[in-house]
């Protein structure tokens, strides 16, 4: 093994007795695997023809000749994969030993896992995959989020905690582009200060925390996004928009417009003023309002979104979207 593939090792077998930790074979056990992978306690037997065509750092690996008399498990030399977990190496072989299909629904945790070990091994597909998915699931442009926000198609699964984890894996791994509209979706609870500081449960008990780093910046976010949503959809509460000079029936379409701020504005389970900056349209908001005045509506709504939109970085202290690129 060469000096630049510090991340998988040969088997010691001068441990002390005292610190073995009992192996476990995994489900990943092929009949004519042809080397054996060892994270944390778990071992998992595959080919290294595989392994060879989607890493680098495998493919320099095995073109060294091994010494002699190294450790085996039925007949498979044995490559310790130092600082690895194994529960992301069981994700990643599933991906490597099924298919990248981009229609096909992935957990988030198989996306951290094609990620962390595709950079580190120098798996280039995984990684593109999963950067191809956060993109697509959280685009740097307002007409893709629209697309994305009414489309059921999705790349990744949806559950409890997601947000706060693809934000965390964004800014391990420099997906900056994409940092904006996790961090704005991170406010869709009703109560997300609190859940910004305490972490949202999972279905399994455990919780997901942010990094402190992220919880000032969210929070701080937060309070920026919610003064300037105030602020630029005023019309939906003082009347300057709707109803219109030219309406004609001012009454029906000032209770239009007020049951669509209300709508859009209190959350019903906690009664507090939320986040909507970024809500796509519904015609069932103004159904009510005379064609003038539903004009006149989507007009200031859709113009109200943009500006949110385009000052979204800078309420996480980013730089404009024309200079939010990804870190190399």
């Amino acid at each position: 093994m060469s000096d630049s593939t510090p991340s998988a090792k040969r088997k010691r077998t001068d441990e002390p007795a005292a610190e073995r930790t009992t192996l476990v074979r995994s489900d990943i056990w092929l009949p004519f695997g042809d080397i054996v992978l060892q994270a944390e306690s778990t071992q998992f037997r595959v080919n290294r023809d595989n392994l060879t065509r989607h890493s680098s750092v495998f493919a320099d690996m095995f073109s060294v000749p091994q010494p002699p008399n190294e450790p085996t498990v039925e007949g498979c030399p044995v490559v310790v994969l130092s600082g690895d977990s194994a529960k992301d190496w069981e994700l990643l072989l599933g991906v490597l030993y099924g298919s990248f299909e981009d229609k096909e629904m992935r957990p988030v945790a198989e996306i951290a896992a094609m990620l962390r070990l595709g950079r580190k091994y120098g798996i280039a597909a995984a990684e593109a995959n999963a950067v191809q998915r956060l993109h697509y699931e959280y685009p740097a442009d307002l007409n893709a989020w629209i697309k994305i926000a009414d489309s059921p198609f999705k790349k990744i699964q949806d559950e409890s905690g997601a947000m706060f984890q693809v934000l965390s894996l964004a800014y391990e791994f420099g997906i900056r582009s994409s940092i904006p509209l996790m961090a704005y979706l991170c406010f869709m609870h009703s109560k997300p200060l609190e859940q910004i500081f305490t972490g949202i449960a999972r279905s399994d008990g455990s919780c997901v925390v942010l990094p402190a780093e992220l919880r000032e910046t969210l929070a701080i976010g937060f309070e920026r996004i919610m003064g300037a949503q105030r602020g630029i959809y005023s019309w939906l509460d003082d009347g300057t928009v709707v109803p219109s000079d030219s309406c004609k029936k001012s009454v029906e379409c000032t209770r239009a417009r007020q049951a669509m701020h209300e709508n859009l504005a209190w959350d019903d389970d906690t009664g507090l003023y939320c986040c909507f900056a970024l809500e796509t349209w519904d015609s069932d908001w103004t159904h009510t309002y005379c064609k003038t005045c539903f004009k006149a509506a989507k007009s200031a709504f859709v113009a109200s979104r943009s500006s949110i939109w385009e000052s979204l970085p800078g309420f996480f202290g980013l730089p404009d979207w024309a200079d939010l690129k990804d870190a190399d």
